[in-house]
């Protein structure tokens, strides 16, 4: 009886296991168990399929040996997070063998009363969610650029964009190694294409931020228990991160057309662009269709602005500081309403309309020009070197110069930095041929952006105008001071003029003139007037004198 009963323990005993490994078999392609140390105790499954050995020969070698060598930071991270108990979310990885990769889903866990093992899953892609790498996620720009493509097709219509922020993600990223976080942000990345398949595109767009543009619906519950679970899993503190997701219908009856298509762009950027991971915030919370109407509005009344050139001119002189005499003036814009022309020039380039504001700017400047020929005082017409990357921006502009051959002595142009310049080569190109034509060029806000350094080595011009807040900086701090002189130093020896900004005293103009810079142009020297015949009297040269020693002062 004894006997009966315990032949009937082990049977159910025998059955129990059976049924949990066919559970095991239903859900992954090859499972294994690996010692504390990673190395593989035990493989049961499709290993032949999978990695073209069979489990005898992968028994007492590394597991992570298997994966692609980009994976491993990962999925050493993910079996370690076993040492916490529990399992983690499948993810996709891959295994090498010989010169292939193949796409695998990676799942673990670790059960409580076998402390001395780890049990892994690989299966392999069978379409769905986690079980497929999806579609590619695309760069930015790239995102951008089909994004103005789906609005400008009649078949987006009903379509939809969702944005997707991942909370705390930075700070994650600082606690892991970099490997662990490149690892992340490709499983982040995978996920992101995996729940998104059948979508037009899907976009990674920096700080933590993505888009998809879509039709279908969004698994964005299922995203956000993917991810979430994955980091966790390998942040050390046990923290992860959290992603929000907002989706906003593109299907009002005016978003039709290359203006609302603009308008997208500029919207995504914006979101791309905000420090602020917040998706509830008003705008968005309104829908996003309403925002594109705002600012396809905003891009019509610029476009109005232009046509009409409801703007004006007005002229600040550029004085050489050794003689203080007045070598040219820069025509600067002013609007009606008295908005920043900053932030309309900033917004003329987010939406592609800077090259029509320029040219526009350019035909005013030179229609001045040509009604007074007593003038003799050269102009600055500032453009965007956004515009100058435009083939037809620069066909147009030759074109407007070709009226008069002796423009090339009565006007000279300011090449601005707001926008980074992407086709170093063509832009330089076109600077060439403007100073081949007789043309002088300036190289404008050196200083203020990343790019200063690069552009100044790529671009040949006649000046570089020093930015004013980096100006003033060099007159409290030492180091400033000594990177503004050598700046000036190599300028003079390449041949190229510098100008000093926002000069509003005759200590800054001193400072300004030991460091060896060649012009200045300030309040110091004349505030901007409409009248470009009518400049303040030059100031005489000072008398030099002891400059006031101050701690990290320039001099």
């Amino acid at each position: 009886m004894a006997l009966d009963t315990a032949d009937t323990i082990l049977s159910a005993v025998r059955s129990q296991r059976d049924r949990f490994v066919g559970f095991a078999f239903a859900a992954a392609d090859l499972m294994v168990e690996v010692t504390i140390d990673g190395t593989i105790a035990f493989v049961a499954g499709a290993a032949q399929q999978l990695y073209g050995h069979n489990t005898g020969r992968l028994i007492g070698t590394a597991f992570l040996d298997l994966l692609a060598p980009a994976d491993r930071p990962l999925a050493s991270a993910l079996i370690a997070s076993l040492d916490r108990g529990g399992r983690f979310t499948p993810v996709v990885l891959h295994l090498t063998r010989e010169d292939e990769q193949q796409a695998i889903v990676f799942g673990g866990c670790r059960l409580p009363n076998k402390s001395s093992s780890l049990f892994l899953s690989l299966s392999l892609p069978i379409g769905g969610e986690t079980a497929s790498e999806g579609q590619p996620v695309l760069p930015r720009e790239s995102f951008t650029a089909r994004a103005r493509q789906e609005m400008l097709a009649e078949r987006f219509k009903d379509g939809k964009l969702t944005f997707v922020t991942i909370e705390e993600l930075e700070a994650l990223q600082e606690r892991l190694t970099e490997e662990v976080g490149q690892g992340l942000a490709d499983a982040v990345e995978r996920y992101l294409g995996s729940f998104t398949t059948g979508a037009e595109a899907a976009g990674e767009l920096g700080n933590g931020k993505s888009g998809v543009l879509h039709k279908s619906p969004v698994d964005t519950v299922r995203l956000k228990q993917c991810v979430e679970a994955l980091a966790k899993a390998i942040d050390p503190k046990g923290k992860g991160v959290t992603l929000h997701t907002a989706t906003m219908p593109l299907d009002g009856d005016s978003l039709n057309g290359t203006d609302a298509a603009r308008a997208l762009v500029y919207c995504i950027n914006q979101f791309a662009d905000s420090d602020s991971a917040d998706l509830s915030i008003p705008s968005l919370r309104a829908g996003l269709d309403k925002v594109v109407e705002q600012t396809v509005a905003r891009i019509s009344g610029l476009r109005q602005t232009v046509v009409d050139r409801n703007f004006s001119l007005v002229y600040q002189p550029i004085v050489e500081l050794a003689t203080r005499k007045i070598h040219h003036l820069e025509a600067l814009v002013r609007f009606p309403d008295g908005s920043s022309p900053g932030g309309t020039v900033a917004f003329a380039e987010a939406v592609r309309l800077i090259g029509d504001f320029d040219l526009a700017v350019c035909d005013l400047v030179i229609e001045t020009v040509l009604e007074n020929p007593q003038g003799q005082i050269p102009i600055a017409v500032n453009l965007s070197g956004q515009s100058l990357e435009s083939s037809a921006f620069a066909n147009t502009l030759f074109a407007l110069l070709r009226v008069d051959r002796n423009l090339s002595r009565r006007i000279l142009f300011e090449i601005t930095e707001s926008a980074q310049i992407t086709r170093i080569e063509d832009v330089n190109a076109r600077i060439q041929a403007l100073r081949g034509g007789g043309f002088k060029v300036c190289l404008d806000d050196f200083g203020a952006g990343a790019n200063s350094f690069h552009y100044l080595r790529s671009f040949e011009v006649d000046f570089v105008k020093i930015d004013g807040g980096f100006g003033r900086a060099a007159l409290r701090n030492k180091r400033d001071a000594l990177l503004l002189r050598s700046i000036s130093s190599f300028c003079r020896e390449i041949g190229v003029a510098t100008i000093g900004e926002m000069i509003e005293d005759q200590d800054h103009a001193s400072a300004f003139q030991r460091i060896g810079i060649a012009f200045a142009q300030g309040y110091h020297f004349g505030k901007p007037h409409p009248d470009p015949l009518q400049q303040p009297q030059e100031k005489p040269v000072a008398t030099p004198r002891p400059a006031k020693r101050r701690a990290g002062a320039a001099g």
